[in-house]
């Protein structure tokens, strides 16, 4: 290659880095405890301006009276202190520089891939037990105890750091060839040509089947990086047991045009990269583009807004992808698990609209109540449930709706996976094994308990 070919490719890479933390400058993230008389008011006034690009709102308020987390853009400011002033809302400053967080993140994952392959490559199948670093102490809302690390079973992947979609494909291939009884199928292509793949572990075909996915939203990245340590768990011996079971159907990344754009330009990235017919919007949040009860609630018209739900129900590469298999193989499956972040919350449908429940609700609660009694005493965790519109926010479109609602799988759930906002999507990659281990468990009790 030419010395000026070089020169570019490096000029261009620090370009790239550049804009990838410079569109944070001076962008702070806000905790809200704002008056339940004003909830709905401030919600409106942050996600419904004329600008929804200055307002991220990374956590809702899940009751009256709740907090909200909200990072503002520098240009937006005295605009925020104006809508926070107006409404009484007590507003705790929480990240003074959200640009400076991203740098730590990128230097966290950084350091985790640089000590994986000092000692082999990561991507590769490595086989070692995962510890807890000492030096990562208690933090609001991971409630771990460092003095007694947990020793995980014997697993073939690196769980210390989050992987790129180029390094998750590989592993994806290679867990394929390598297993008998592991198939991997292409579900689709995203509008950038990226594929979209569903491992299969099955070691009997006339099994019900278990389907697992994750990394709708692009920045939600503990959420793939768990899907990833469930496969390698069921590969372990651990995962014998539930094998005589259950197939598994496990889609580690649905969003993988987002997750890429998520990891090169913007970090808080949440929805895909499909053009919207605005000339400088981008992106369908896909878990508004769902085609049952589209369009209903939660979900914005705006092709500017983080929640724009498309034109039609359903009408996107990725959603179109999930409702083509998913309903091909409705009537054998027992469990739709869907993994997202963060809050610490096990979410049962409805989510379009508040006080309405599926036939079997009792029954889901009781599950959900069985996990979450479980995690808290294996792993210390606290996690919440209900339905996602009670608890959280009605919000129209969603996939966990869909299959609900629309191909009646019985056993249905959203995780909200940790934390509760210390770290929001920046959740260092030394909490995957322990993330982990937390959905290990609430698997276990499904399988074990699921009717």
């Amino acid at each position: 290659m030419p010395r000026w070919a070089s020169l570019l490719a490096i000029l261009l890479l620090f370009r790239i880095v550049g804009c990838y933390d410079d569109q944070y400058r001076g962008s702070q993230i806000y905790r809200l405890q704002i008056p339940e008389t004003a909830v709905d008011s401030v919600m409106e006034a942050l996600v419904s301006g004329e600008d929804t690009s200055v307002y991220d709102v990374l956590r809702s308020p899940r009751t009256r009276g709740d907090y909200a987390d909200v990072m503002v853009k520098s240009t937006a400011l005295d605009d925020f202190k104006g809508i926070i002033t107006t409404h009484k809302v007590d507003a705790q400053l929480i990240d003074e520089d959200v640009e400076r967080s991203i740098r730590r993140a990128k230097r966290e994952n950084s350091q985790a891939l640089s000590r994986s392959r000092s000692r082999r490559s990561v991507g590769k199948r490595l086989t070692h037990h995962v510890y807890l670093p000492f030096n990562v102490v208690r933090v609001y809302g991971l409630k771990y105890d460092t003095t007694n690390p947990p020793q995980l079973c014997k697993l073939t992947l690196n769980h210390l750091t989050m992987f790129d979609l180029l390094k998750m494909e590989a592993v994806l291939h290679e867990i394929a060839q390598d297993y008998q009884f592991v198939s991997l199928e292409e579900l689709g292509k995203t509008v950038e040509n990226r594929s979209i793949w569903l491992l299969k572990i099955s070691m009997n075909k006339s099994l019900p089947i278990i389907w697992i996915d994750a990394g709708i939203h692009a920045r939600e990245w503990i959420a793939p990086a768990t899907a990833f340590y469930l496969i390698d768990r069921l590969l372990s011996r651990d995962g014998a047991s539930m094998l005589r079971k259950y197939q598994f159907y496990i889609a580690p990344q649905i969003n993988p045009d987002g997750y890429v754009y998520s990891f090169s330009r913007s970090r808080y990235w949440r929805k895909n990269r499909n053009q919207t017919g605005h000339s400088e919007c981008y992106g369908i949040d896909l878990n508004r583009n769902f085609p049952f009860r589209w369009g209903y609630s939660g979900s914005s018209s705006n092709p500017c807004s983080d929640t724009f739900k498309g034109l039609r129900g359903g009408d996107q590469a990725e959603t179109r992808s999930i409702i083509t298999k998913l309903s091909s193989i409705a009537n054998q499956t027992k469990l739709y698990l869907t993994l997202h972040s963060y809050g610490q919350y096990i979410l049962t449908p409805y989510g379009f609209q508040r006080g309405l429940h599926p036939a079997n609700y009792d029954e889901l609660m009781r599950l959900a109540l069985k996990i979450i009694y479980k995690v808290w005493k294996k792993c210390g965790d606290v996690y919440t449930t209900g339905s996602s519109a009670d608890l959280l926010y009605a919000a129209s479109g969603a996939s966990d709706d869909f299959a609900c609602g629309h191909l009646n799988i019985p056993y249905i759930y959203t995780v909200e996976l940790p934390d509760e906002g210390a770290y929001n999507f920046l959740l260092p990659p030394a909490y995957i094994p322990l993330v982990g281990k937390e959905m290990w468990t609430a698997l276990g009790v499904l399988v074990e308990y699921m009717k």
